[in-house]
């Protein structure tokens, strides 16, 4: 399981103005800075990632996907468990699919 935080962090920084005095200072940044210490800094989100698996449970004859080790879905089809991962992920690569949502005889009464 992983977890994301955003961070913002105010800084402040002084830059030497050398040949600048009477220029345009937007292009300076922090990397010019000869000095920065930061000023604020705060937690402004907080998100957890789940760590997700597909598996099998023999016993009951089905897929199972498993989001930080606990079970969410379960289906004889494998393709629908992929298909329902997909659904909580958004996630667009490819998976092999098995094909037993259209052919029946290849889900557990096949094998």
């Amino acid at each position: 399981m992983t977890d994301h935080i955003t961070i913002r962090e105010t800084l402040e920084y002084t830059v030497p103005l050398q040949g600048w005095e009477n220029g345009d200072y937007s292009h300076l940044t922090h990397l010019d800075a000869t000095s920065t210490k930061s000023v604020l800094r705060e937690i402004i989100d907080r998100r957890h990632e789940p760590d997700y698996v597909i598996s099998l449970d023999d016993d009951r004859q089905v897929h199972i996907l498993l989001a930080d080790g606990a079970e969410v879905f379960a289906h004889r089809s494998h393709d629908s468990v992929i298909n329902h991962f997909r659904e909580l992920t958004g996630y667009t690569g490819h998976l092999e699919l098995f094909g037993d949502l259209e052919d029946t005889d290849k889900s557990w009464n096949g094998m």
